[in-house]
């Protein structure tokens, strides 16, 4: 080997250890590439559930848990007050308006948004106080807002302002139907109308014009009292005729449009007793993802289940146990099949499992109390797209606010 050869293989210099602050550097690197990793991981996946979220619209728990998880009660939330015996609630489908009836002092319907902040109050025409009765109330997918003014025995209709639409006086009539009925075609913008039925007259008034009576309709097979809509939009209300407690089912399409052209194609079950089949004071109705219905049977003490063919299926809720029903009145199904059930003298809100072959407990939430999260005879439950649970609280003057 020449000596040029052994000066080009000249041994590179060996490479030196990190130092601390250098091998320091490196963990700090390589954690930050880490937390880079978790962050982007972290942000796809909140895109991923707001993408889920809009797109289906739900409680969060509901999209993050299991469904087994999901079975326990909600939770507290606040109150809303400046009510007077609250009777009815309903929210607007946007969930961004509460509806709660009054059953004392004023008797308003009051309106609240979802802060819990009054916004208006407005009752039925020709009433005052003293000669109406507000009980329950529900709003249709279109916003329109049905009130069962017991007193005189209508269900009120407004628009989600508090306007008075028309009102259904009789299984099949309406106020505008009938005075068509009678010659006086359609009323002008701003005509004042209602039905009395102390007098049992129907009222009405143009703009400028006198107060004119004419006889009312017959209506000796009605008596309205629950109100609420099914997923489909029918209106389904009990009906408390003396020996002919029963459910009615108003469809849809027969609260379309003008309402002087009512002519809804009724369904009806039930009549008045304490069997199997049959209804004492029956207040609320809903119906599950499979069609059935479920009554509040209140005067007898449990919830009745009818299949979609309006055939009697069952009873349930009766008993002495922890599961068991004291004065069922409102009821609410949510999208889990999940029976709500306001127990007014329990002072507790029941739920009930009813997705499977047979009904099942799931639990109680809300306790005899004045405090906030206890309950004093309540009367409605409603929920919301978002979860929330609304109840009527009539003894404590309020409207309880849950959360799944």
């Amino acid at each position: 080997m020449t000596t040029t050869e052994l000066e080009n293989e000249t041994p590179a210099a060996p490479e030196l250890p990190a130092t601390p602050d250098q091998e320091k550097e490196e963990r700090r690197r390589r954690l930050m590439l880490l937390l880079l990793l978790l962050l982007l991981l972290l942000c796809c996946g909140a895109s991923l559930l707001f993408l889920r979220y809009i797109l289906k619209p739900q409680p969060i728990s509901e999209i993050l848990l299991p469904p087994k998880v999901l079975q326990v009660p909600p939770t507290y939330v606040k109150m809303i007050t400046g009510l007077d015996g609250p009777m009815g609630v309903a929210v607007s489908p946007d969930a961004q308006q509460i509806y709660a009836t009054e059953s004392k002092g004023e008797s308003l319907i009051k309106v609240f948004n979802r802060d819990g902040n009054l916004l208006f109050s407005f009752f039925p025409p020709g009433t005052t106080k003293a000669n109406r009765n507000l009980t329950y109330i529900a709003v249709g997918a279109d916003g329109r807002v049905y009130v069962s003014e017991h007193y005189n025995g209508v269900i009120d209709i407004f628009d989600a302002d508090g306007n008075f639409i028309d009102a259904i006086i009789a299984r099949d009539m309406t106020l505008s139907k009938y005075l068509r009925s009678k010659g006086k075609l359609l009323l002008p913008p701003g005509s004042l109308f209602y039905y009395d039925n102390a007098n049992k007259q129907v009222y009405y008034q143009t703009p400028g014009g006198n107060l004119t009576a004419i006889p009312g309709p017959n209506r000796k097979d009605w008596a309205p009292l629950g109100v609420r809509f099914d997923a489909a939009g029918n209106l389904l209300l009990t009906n408390l005729v003396d020996g002919l407690h029963e459910v009615l089912i108003i469809p849809a399409d027969a609260l379309q449009g003008d309402l002087s052209t009512y002519a809804p194609k009724l369904q009806e079950f039930g009549t008045e007793g304490g069997e199997a089949g049959q209804f004492s004071f029956p207040n609320s109705v809903v119906r599950d993802k499979a069609g059935n219905y479920y009554v509040s049977d209140g005067n007898n003490g449990r919830l009745s289940a009818w299949n979609s063919e309006l055939k009697y299926q069952t009873f349930f809720g009766f008993g002495s146990s922890e599961s068991s029903l004291n004065l069922p009145r409102g009821i609410w199904m949510d999208n889990k099949d999940r029976l709500h059930v306001a127990d007014a003298i329990g002072s507790v809100i029941r739920v009930y499992d009813v997705s499977g072959s047979e009904p099942s407990f799931l639990f109680n939430f809300g306790e005899f109390g004045v405090s906030e999260g206890s309950l004093n005879f309540p009367e409605d439950v409603c929920m919301d797209s978002t979860g929330r649970v609304y109840i009527a609280d009539r003894e404590n003057n309020r409207i309880d606010i849950w959360s799944y």
